[in-house]
């Protein structure tokens, strides 16, 4: 069985503890700063973060290794991370429904300081995984939260598209498209975490695709909910406004592609004698 060296399990979670209270501080920095009406969220919102990041550890601290071995272990993993999805979610929700048109480029707090601090959330997933579950399944769990992540980036690069109004003059979009692009947006973000939960343990050291109708039916979810959305915004996007996203249209194209072939293995649509 793989080991990990535990000199550097301490610096991992020292790391990951550091990226996640600094996202979570400055998320709600962007509130206190931008958003009157929820200014007094900053302290209720790093609180629950900080809980949900003890809740984790006290959970880790029982089990018998520090870090999940068996499948249901595991799924307490699935669950915590879909905890902080959801107040991640949340948090750009009402960051980009009341406060990024009131960012600006000179300020430090700016366009680009957000788009930095939401990129934390797939260098958490990456990170964490490798830390919170067993060393066995390295190669796996390695493979799995790069895909995951990449379409965490995929939903952060459709957030980019909306900041891009108060950096060029001539790139202006319409409202409606505007809350659509933040809705699928949200969205994603919530879907990929589901997603997670289609793997299987097996308590060696290999990870499968669950072979049933809740499996089936996330992978759909994430092909309908996330890259056709995502397809359609971006041609619609690069035709009206002249936004060119030539390698993430790519991008949900191969994963539509890749989605809908699975679909059909998982549903044994396309076997033969």
């Amino acid at each position: 069985m793989p080991t990990r060296s535990y000199c550097l399990v301490p610096l991992g979670w020292l790391v990951a503890f550091g990226m996640y209270m600094v996202q979570a501080c400055f998320l709600m920095k962007f509130l206190e700063e931008h958003a009157a009406t929820h200014s007094n969220l900053y302290w209720i919102g790093v609180g629950l973060y900080l809980a949900l990041a003890l809740a984790v550890l006290i959970v880790l601290c029982k089990s018998k290794h520090g870090y999940a071995e068996t499948d249901d272990q595991v799924w307490w993993v699935w669950k915590f991370w879909f905890l902080y999805i959801l107040l991640y979610v949340i948090s750009v929700g009402i960051i980009f429904g009341e406060v990024f048109d009131k960012l600006k480029n000179t300020e430090t707090y700016g366009p680009n300081f957000l788009k930095a601090i939401l990129c934390i959330a797939p260098a958490l997933l990456v990170l964490v995984l490798q830390l919170v579950i067993s060393p066995a399944y390295r190669r796996s769990v390695l493979s799995l939260s790069v895909i995951a992540a990449l379409n965490l980036f995929d939903g952060i690069e459709m957030l980019e598209i909306v900041l891009m109004q108060g950096e060029r003059e001539d790139f202006d979009l319409d409202d409606s498209v505007e809350k659509w692009i933040i809705a699928f947006a949200c969205l994603s973000f919530v879907v990929t975490s589901l997603g997670l939960a289609r793997n299987k343990f097996d308590g060696g050291n290999t990870v499968d695709e669950r072979s049933n109708s809740k499996a089936v039916c996330l992978g759909l979810c994430e092909v309908l909910f996330t890259n056709v959305p995502f397809l359609v915004l971006r041609i619609y996007v690069w035709l009206d406004c002249g936004y060119e996203a030539s390698i993430f249209i790519a991008k949900n194209i191969l994963s539509l592609v890749i989605g809908f072939v699975e679909f059909g293995i998982a549903c044994e649509c396309c076997t033969c004698e």
